[in-house]
């Protein structure tokens, strides 16, 4: 397991009692989790990729859909930007009742495509979700027995929702750990909680945060 990636049980990196209250806010906090996939049953399935290990978890995901079930594959860089939305915008709105859509690359960029997916109706149970930092240690977890699922909590990339002037930006950072805000150059500690419309970790100012 990499230093990135922790089990809900097991809490933020940490020591003493800060570690435990880190894990104790994760356990109830909305911080995405990430169980081994599992390909649920469809009349036909939209798979988009964004990067190379976000293809090799969803090919492997894919291999077992019935043969007869129609399936549509986007492969994409493993990045968001706005050639890719558009083309996402584009396949998701062709999508048909009984589709499930598969998702899988950075947690950031799955994050982002999920809240889209969202705008055009799909709903969670539609959506087959995979974060590739999240992978291997899910997989390691389930073979365990927790099976809780996995979460993202060292340095990676991250979407933070800036609560000062309440824009989104991109960065790479741990939660908890305290980044600047380039719209208004705040000091944000990102926080343990996550917003699903914006995809993003709410980034508090560090002055204000009463967690630490």
């Amino acid at each position: 397991m990499t230093e990135a990636v922790r089990s809900k049980a097991q809490g933020a990196p940490g020591a003493g009692d800060a570690g435990a209250a880190a894990g104790d806010r994760l356990r109830w906090t909305s911080v995405p989790r990430w169980p081994v996939p599992e390909l649920p049953a469809a009349a036909s399935y939209l798979a988009c990729w964004f990067g190379p290990a976000g293809r090799r978890q969803a090919e492997a995901l894919l291999s077992a859909a019935a043969p007869d079930v129609p399936v549509r594959t986007a492969g994409f860089a493993g990045r968001w930007d706005t050639a890719a939305e558009a083309e996402l915008r584009r396949l998701l709105r062709d999508c048909l009742a009984g589709v499930r859509i598969i998702l899988a690359g950075p947690e950031t960029v799955v994050m982002r495509a999920a809240a889209l997916a969202r705008q055009f109706g799909a709903t969670s149970e539609e959506l087959v979700l995979i974060a590739t930092e999240a992978a291997g240690a899910a997989e390691a977890t389930e073979a365990a027995g927790a099976g809780s699922g996995e979460y993202v909590a060292g340095p990676a990339g991250r979407r933070v929702f800036c609560a000062t002037c309440r824009k989104c930006f991109d960065v790479v950072a741990a939660m908890g750990g305290i980044v600047t805000c380039p719209g208004c150059a705040t000091a944000l500690i990102v926080d343990h909680r996550f917003s699903r419309p914006h995809a993003a970790y709410f980034g508090w100012p560090a002055r204000l945060d009463l967690h630490r």
